[in-house]
């Protein structure tokens, strides 16, 4: 049987397009250059939603690090079988039945959500299935809770799962996966893929009993990130900007990949912070991006008139 790929090809405009427009900030030129790979080989275009590069987080070792990895939604593979000609059909199921899950180190049969996907080709007397069950792919918040897509839409969900996985047995596709399959966020019927908040890694410790110190904003800050002339806003505020970073938290903050997407957060949108790698606090002032301080984690507090963040760094 044929398991030929179509290799995709990029003029140096459309290269340009999708460097500026589908990299997520601060994809390194060798990941880029993998993404391009992958993309050419599966014959998939990013600019069609095909095929997505998504920010990951993953350990490597005992440490925790961001990389950009190619990612293909079940529209993608679908995309690779119908190219192929030889797709012949696909039948998905879902059910609830007993399948086997390890509860305190022993094996009991318990009732799951279960997908069954069925591929065939046109070149194969046999069929190509996969069973998938909702306790091995569910997507779960930072409290251990399902995310708001796999809460809401389970099925839709379970079944995006199987049948990327039938369809990347049927047609030979290695080295790719769906971000469903993998913890990275899932796609959307317009395609695009929706990853989780850069946040949701690192563990939230508790408000402190006491108000945080309201001479908080007058103490310089270990990292500054790069900012423009402050407002006159800022200023009235009495905000510290472009103090020179303390070596010692940048040494810190190197080896911690979790904080890296804090910041990138906050510097993507130009809000101005600061960071205490002792007290375990981010810091920042912003009146324009209240909303998405808010939903990150960030609270208000109303004695340094600041929004605050407190982490706990994940042991490495």
């Amino acid at each position: 049987m044929s398991t030929a790929l179509a290799r995709a090809d990029f003029s140096t405009e459309e290269q340009a397009l999708i460097q500026k427009q589908f990299f997520p900030a601060g994809a390194t030129p060798t990941e880029q250059q993998y993404c391009f790979t992958v993309a050419r080989e599966l014959g998939l275009n990013p600019i069609t939603r095909e095929i997505h590069f998504v920010p990951r987080r993953a350990k490597i070792g005992d440490k925790w690090v961001n990389k950009v990895e190619p990612m293909v939604g079940r529209d993608g593979f679908l995309s690779i079988a119908h190219r192929s000609g030889q797709l012949a059909g696909m039948e998905t199921t879902v059910s609830i039945r007993e399948v086997p899950q390890q509860e305190n180190g022993a094996w009991k049969s318990k009732l799951q959500l279960v997908a069954d996907c069925t591929v065939w080709r046109k070149d194969s007397s046999k069929p190509f299935s996969v069973q998938v069950s909702y306790n091995e792919y569910v997507q779960k918040t930072s409290d251990g809770q399902p995310t708001k897509f796999w809460a809401e839409k389970p099925e839709t969900m379970l079944k995006k799962v199987a049948e990327s996985q039938a369809l990347r047995k049927a047609f030979n596709v290695c080295g790719v996966y769906s971000p469903e399959e993998l913890d990275a966020g899932y796609e959307t019927a317009s395609g695009e893929i929706v990853t989780p908040e850069p946040v949701s890694h690192l563990s939230l410790v508790p408000p402190p009993e006491q108000p945080i110190q309201t001479d908080l904003p007058k103490a310089p800050p270990l990292i500054a990130s790069p900012q423009p002339p402050p407002t006159i806003e800022a200023e009235e505020e009495g905000w510290p900007v472009g103090i020179p970073p303390d070596p010692k938290d940048v040494s810190q903050l190197s080896d911690n990949a979790i904080l890296h997407e804090v910041i990138a957060l906050l510097e993507g949108k130009e809000i101005p912070y600061s960071l205490d790698m002792q007290a375990g606090i981010i810091s920042a002032k912003s009146f324009n991006h209240k909303d998405l301080l808010k939903s990150s984690g960030f609270k208000w507090n109303p004695e340094v008139k600041m929004w605050v963040f407190s982490f706990e760094s994940e042991p490495f």
